[in-house]
Order: structure tokens, then C-alpha cells, then sequence
């Protein structure tokens, strides 16, 4: 399972290096995709000022709107059909489409406003498409009574990969990997992620991915990589270890380079 930070992409050719390669993956593949980058450009365009806490979007009901256009609409089908071209039969949704994921208000609502946390993934649908040779591109647009919520795209690919028994989550992001003390961090525990947290080198995007990863491995998954898009092969070498950060359950140590 592969989820897509809003600016992982940003390369000219990377879209289409990524599709040719979920079309080469040897197995069932499901895509979660973000659009920070892209939201926060059409908010600048309205005369809507970005705004974050630890690493989330603080969704006030202006930028509510552009989030689900931007996110189910033009970063969704620009994907769809980049995947469509390469030969992917690629679907595009969002978290609410079927009721893929339950969602409630963050418990940070009051600061964060419209901004939804995943309860409860349902996977049937998913689990039909993927069975038909389909691959589901999901956008990280919520709903709870009704009401339609953002939601961080690293808080939504981990109770997801966990859902469809994911033999690995990627966390595509405009990162290499975790840093700390200026390394790069190639392998990581699952017991090591709290520390890692609680460290000052650890800001902004990376602390819910952290927290993504700490709890899609706690679920079932067997390994975790965080890692920023570098051409063809990126996410072979990222699965093997050769780039990023992997985050796993075994006891082991810490490595940096």
C-alpha cells in the first residue's frame, strides 16, 4: 500500500515514473493520496491563509471547501488518469465513498476545526475492486453525520493498510526519511518511534507519520517506509530497505547513514 504526500510528486515526470511503477508491482496495490502542497496553492490564490498544528491542517470552513475539490477532485482524477494511462485500471475515491472509513471528529476539533479522525476502516469495497485487478486511488476526504471532514492522509493509510492486510505501508513524502541529530535514520523499531517523537528534530509532517506508522505496524503490518519520490525504482528500493526509513516490529538497532 502506498500513500502520497501532497508534494512527493512535484517533479515534472514523477507521476507518470510512479504509475509505471505500481503498473510493474507484482500483487494487489492500493494508493492514498494527500494534496497539501496543491491545497495550500488554491487557498493562496483565495486570499486563505495556511494554517498547522503538529503537522495538521487547521480546516476552517473556507478551507473545508477547497480541501474536497482539490483532494476528491483535481488531485484524485489527475492521478486516476496518469495510473489509467500506464495501464493500471485505477478507481478513483474518497475515504467516505461506500463507507470505506468511519470517521469522528479529532479530538483536537476545537483548534483544528473541520478535521476528522478514521475509527473504523471497512474494506469490503476495497477488497472487490482489488479482487477485480482494480487498484483504489483514495483522496483523504471524511465524513461523520453529514457533515464532510479533512483528513491527514498518514491518520488515514494506517488503520487502511491494516484493514486489507497490508504486507507493507510506503509513506511518500518530500522527505528523505527521518532525521535525527542530522542522520538519516534507516531503520527503526516500533518501540523506538516514541523517542523519536519526543525528540526536537521531529516537526511539522513528520510526527503523523510517525504516529501512522507506529500504529499500522501495532496492527498487523509488517513493515513501514518513509521515504521522498527519486526516480524509477523508488519504491523497490524503499521496500528493500536501500532508501528512506523503515519502521518494523523486531527488536533491533537503530541505524544511521
Amino acid at each position: 500500500m502506498v500513500k502520497i504526500g501532497g508534494r512527493s510528486l512535484d517533479g515534472s515526470w514523477a507521476p507518470s515514473e510512479l504509475a509505471a511503477e505500481v503498473a510493474s508491482i507484482a500483487g494487489p496495490a492500493l494508493l492514498v493520496h494527500g494534496g497539501g502542497g496543491e491545497v495550500s496553492e488554491w487557498c493562496a490564490r483565495l486570499s486563505i491563509e495556511p494554517s498547522f498544528i503538529e503537522g495538521l491542517r487547521v480546516t476552517d470552513p473556507e478551507t473545508l471547501e477547497v480541501a474536497v475539490a482539490v483532494l476528491a477532485g483535481l488531485a484524485n482524477k489527475r492521478l486516476v488518469a496518469v495510473l489509467r494511462e500506464a495501464g493500471v485500471d485505477a478507481v478513483g475515491l474518497s475515504a467516505l465513498d461506500g463507507g470505506i472509513a468511519e470517521v469522528a471528529l479529532h479530538p483536537d476539533a476545537g483548534r483544528l476545526g473541520a478535521v476528522g479522525r478514521v475509527d473504523r476502516v471497512r474494506p469490503g469495497l476495497l477488497e472487490v475492486l482489488i479482487g477485480q485487478g482494480r487498484v483504489p486511488v483514495l483522496a483523504s476526504i471524511g465524513a461523520c453525520r453529514g457533515r464532510l471532514l479533512n483528513i491527514n492522509a498518514d491518520e488515514l493509510a494506517a488503520p487502511l493498510s491494516a484493514g486489507v492486510k497490508a504486507r507493507a505501508l510506503v509513506l511518500l513524502s518530500d522527505t528523505h526519511g527521518l532525521r535525527l541529530g542530522g542522520d538519516l535514520v534507516r531503520r527503526l523499531t516500533s518501540a523506538e518511534v516514541g523517542a523519536a517523537l519526543a525528540s526536537p528534530d521531529v516537526q511539522g509532517g513528520m510526527l503523523p507519520k510517525l504516529r501512522a506508522a507506529a500504529q499500522a505496524i501495532a496492527n498487523g503490518v509488517a513493515s513501514v517506509h518513509i521515504g521522498a519520490w527519486s526516480g524509477p525504482g523508488t519504491l523497490h528500493r524503499l521496500l528493500a530497505g536501500e532508501a528512506g526509513t523503515t519502521i518494523v516490529p523486531e527488536e533491533a538497532t537503530v541505524t544511521r547513514g
